[in-house]
């Protein structure tokens, strides 16, 4: 399955609990494409969270928008 979750506009710490949340209801295999302000705190918060998580990413630049592309693995799942 793939899932995009657009966190433009949001502040505080709302970005990162979300993020945290899909990925942890996701599966093997699912995709996770979170889009996020550049250079905003939303993208800081991201790149937290895909540290914490040891996410294989993908990031991409588009405009004012970056996307990270994330594959949940089984090892994600089981160590968080």
């Amino acid at each position: 399955m793939r899932v995009e979750l657009n966190l433009v506009g949001l502040c505080c710490a709302v970005p990162q609990l979300l993020a945290y949340s899909k990925i942890k209801k996701l599966k093997e295999g699912d995709v996770l494409e979170i889009v996020v302000e550049k250079g905003s705190s939303q993208e800081r918060d991201i790149v937290n969270l895909i540290e914490y998580f040891k996410l294989d990413v993908t990031r991409r630049e588009n405009g004012d928008e970056v996307r990270y592309t994330l594959k949940i693995d089984k090892a994600i799942l089981s160590n968080n």
